[in-house]
């Protein structure tokens, strides 16, 4: 089963949101394309151009693709959060499938969450937001296959519901109704699309009327959102550990302040090392003085740690998984150097504490080098990795890390 991170604002993936000289209004667009092993025509790709091509005209918008049912609630709060007093056309954009539950339509969540049985994306809380801007909200819902839920929507008045197969919605969302002017009804006409609701012969989504620019609290609320939401998506690829995973935070962030190691963990995933080979790579670590905790074959935090030392060590890109390049050379390495002198892990009898919170784990997954230990420690000198911290401290002082 694939498994996707849905976890992007696509237009902050080089890490610097993308908006117009002014801003009309706001935009939700959540695309899911993968469940299982069925794909819609409606996936990142699309998000990312219906997100730019209303950017481009002036709305504020959220972008998720491939969304499970936590991150599709959370990109729906921040659309929520970002709508400003008498700010219009508010328009929100979905596509997937979608399902009937109890008193209500539900876009279905993408990746695990789906098979568990996660409700999804009120479609009535959805409505009952775009209910407050009558006569200027606008819904648009792309149909994976065949969606008989949808015939049980109560569409409230003065919304207009435009519906249709996913991969017409993707391209009438894109190069239509972005475009200031154009008259729904005619354009839905040429996408085979059906309208529901509120609807004129005049009826338009985009025009440039009482703009303004956007304020430097919202271009850095969206720059922190953007990172928020790349941090998110890594602990949750991390967390599952497939080659799904990482393939699925790479669809959604492809330019990611995690990239590289998503990469690196597809790459090393694709050499299936038995135990007896991580074993063997566990023993060349600690030979060259990066300890593993242990020889077990087990790559666990501590041996992630050791091959990103090691790495940082040898010049090469620092992401705690290992090719067989690299499984060559240390191997090399550790034949020809005698073992180097190294501080031993002591056990720690840690107390108990609250869940590491989401802003550590974080900041650890940053702290590379010697400023980036110390920057932790700063921060959390009785942190959940401040022992580690301080004994790779230790290390990189005494030159044994070098």
């Amino acid at each position: 089963m694939m498994w996707k991170a849905g976890l992007a604002l696509l237009g902050a993936l080089a890490g610097t949101p993308s908006f117009a000289l002014f801003i009309t209004g706001d935009a939700l667009v959540i695309g899911n394309a993968r469940y299982g092993e069925v794909t819609a025509g409606f996936g990142p790709a699309e998000v990312q151009e219906v997100a730019h091509a209303l950017r481009l005209r002036g709305q504020e918008v959220e972008a998720l693709a491939n969304g499970g049912h936590a991150p599709m609630a959370q990109a729906f709060d921040a659309f929520v959060g970002s709508i400003a007093k008498d700010e219009a056309p508010l328009v929100v954009v979905l596509s997937g499938k979608f399902v009937q539950g109890p008193g209500d339509v539900y876009l279905r969540p993408a990746g695990p969450d789906q098979a568990a049985g996660a409700p999804g994306l009120s479609l009535s809380a959805v409505l009952d937001v775009l209910a407050q801007s009558p006569r200027r909200a606008f819904l648009v819902l792309g149909e994976a296959g065949a969606q008989e839920a949808l015939g049980a929507l109560v569409v409230p008045n003065g919304v207009t519901v435009i519906r249709g197969p996913s991969d017409q919605v993707a391209q009438f969302a894109a190069r239509e109704m972005a475009q200031p002017g154009t008259r729904l009804e005619r354009a839905a006409e040429g996408y085979d699309l059906t309208i529901d609701g509120h609807r004129s012969d005049s009826l338009v989504v985009l025009d440039h009327t009482e703009v303004r620019p956007p304020t430097e609290a919202e271009q850095t609320a969206a720059r922190n959102r953007a990172r928020r939401l790349d941090d998110m998506a890594w602990q949750q690829a991390q967390g599952a550990g497939s080659v799904d995973a990482f393939r699925g935070y790479l669809d959604s962030f492809p330019q990611g302040h995690f990239a590289d190691r998503a990469q690196g963990a597809v790459a090393e995933a694709a050499l299936t090392l038995d135990p007896a080979a991580r074993r063997s790579i566990q023993r060349d670590l600690v030979r060259l003085g990066f300890p593993t905790r242990g020889i077990d074959g087990i790559f666990g935090p501590v041996t992630r740690g050791a091959i990103a030392a090691w790495q940082n060590s040898d010049g090469a890109a620092v992401t705690g998984y290992i090719d067989a390049q690299q499984i060559a050379r240390l191997a090399d390495l550790a034949a020809t150097q005698a073992p180097q002198a190294t501080v031993a892990v002591p056990p720690v009898r840690q107390p108990v504490r609250a869940a590491v919170s989401a802003q550590e784990t974080a900041i650890w997954s940053r702290a590379r080098g010697e400023a980036g230990l110390h920057n932790y420690l700063s921060q959390y000198p009785r942190g959940a990795h401040a022992a580690r911290a301080r004994v790779l401290l230790s290390n990189i002082q005494r030159g044994v890390d070098r």
